[in-house]
C-alpha cells in the first residue's frame, strides 16, 4: 500500500472517531447531569432586589458554577436600579414580582393591592422585555384576592418551603444550615442586599451538590405544596 493511501485511511478513521465523539456528547452530557442531579431540583430565590449588592450576588452565582436563581424584585427598587434588573435577566435568571413597595397586600384596599402587582410587572417588562410569570407576596401574606390579582396578571403565586431567616442578622453558617433543610422540589427563601447571604451562596450550592440536588427553575405544581400549616401554594422546583 502506498504511503499516501495509508495517510488517507488514517485521516478518514480519525475524522470518523471525532464525529462519533461529537454525536455522543449530548447524551453523555445529559447522563452526567442526571447523575449529578440524582437527588432532584430545588429553587434558590432572592427577595427585595435589586440592591447595591446584586452584582456581587450574580458574581457569586457565576463562580459557584453559573447557578441560576429566581429573583423576586420590588418594583420601586427595580425602577431606581434598572441596570440591576437587566443584569439579572442577562445572566439567565428568572425575575418574579414582589410588589411595588413591599406592603402587606392583605391589609390594602382592592385597587391599591392590585396596583402594587400591576405596576411592578410593568416595570419589569419595560426593563427586560418580559413580564413576570411568578409572584411572591411580601411576608408571605396572601389570601384569595391576592392570588386572583396575580392570576389576572398571568402569574403563579410562589411562597417557600425552606426559610433561611437571613434577614434576622444570623451568621452565614446558620443561613446555610437553614437553606439545606430544603427537600427535592422545594424552594429556598433568601434576600438580596445582605453580606451574610452573599457569603452563604457558595456554601449552599456546595451543600446541595453533596446531596445530589441541583438548582432549578420554578414551575406550576398541579398538587398543592405546604409552606407552613394552613398555607399552601402551587409551585415547585424543576430542571431548567
Amino acid at each position: 500500500m502506498k504511503k499516501r493511501s495509508r495517510s488517507r485511511i488514517w485521516l478518514g478513521a480519525a475524522l470518523a472517531a471525532l464525529m462519533s465523539s461529537f454525536a455522543l456528547a449530548p447524551g453523555t452530557a445529559q447522563a452526567d447531569s442526571e447523575r449529578r442531579c440524582s437527588g432532584g431540583y430545588v429553587a434558590i430565590t432572592f427577595d427585595d432586589g435589586p440592591t447595591e449588592t446584586t452584582d456581587e450576588y450574580l458574581e457569586a452565582l457565576r463562580e459557584a458554577g453559573r447557578v441560576r436563581a429566581t429573583w423576586f424584585v420590588t418594583g420601586s427598587l427595580a425602577q431606581a436600579r434598572p441596570e440591576g434588573t437587566r443584569r439579572i435577566a442577562a445572566d439567565g435568571h428568572e425575575i418574579g414580582n414582589h410588589s411595588y413597595t413591599h406592603p402587606d397586600l392583605v391589609r390594602l384596599d382592592a385597587a391599591t393591592a392590585f396596583a402594587e402587582l400591576r405596576d411592578t410587572s410593568r416595570v419589569v417588562r419595560a426593563q427586560t422585555g418580559r413580564a413576570p410569570k411568578l409572584f411572591r407576596p411580601p411576608f408571605g401574606s396572601t389570601d384569595a384576592r391576592t392570588r386572583q390579582d396575580a392570576a389576572r396578571l398571568g402569574m403563579t403565586e410562589v411562597i417557600w418551603t425552606a426559610d433561611t431567616v437571613d434577614w434576622s442578622g444570623i451568621p452565614a453558617e446558620t443561613v446555610v444550615a437553614n437553606a439545606l433543610t430544603v427537600r427535592a422540589g422545594g424552594i429556598i427563601l433568601l434576600h438580596d442586599g445582605l453580606r451574610t447571604t452573599l457569603e452563604a451562596i457558595p456554601k449552599i450550592v456546595e451543600g446541595l451538590a453533596e446531596r445530589g440536588l441541583c438548582p432549578g427553575r420554578i414551575v406550576r405544581s398541579a398538587t398543592p405544596v405546604e409552606a407552613w400549616p394552613g398555607l399552601t401554594f402551587h409551585a415547585r422546583a424543576a430542571r431548567w
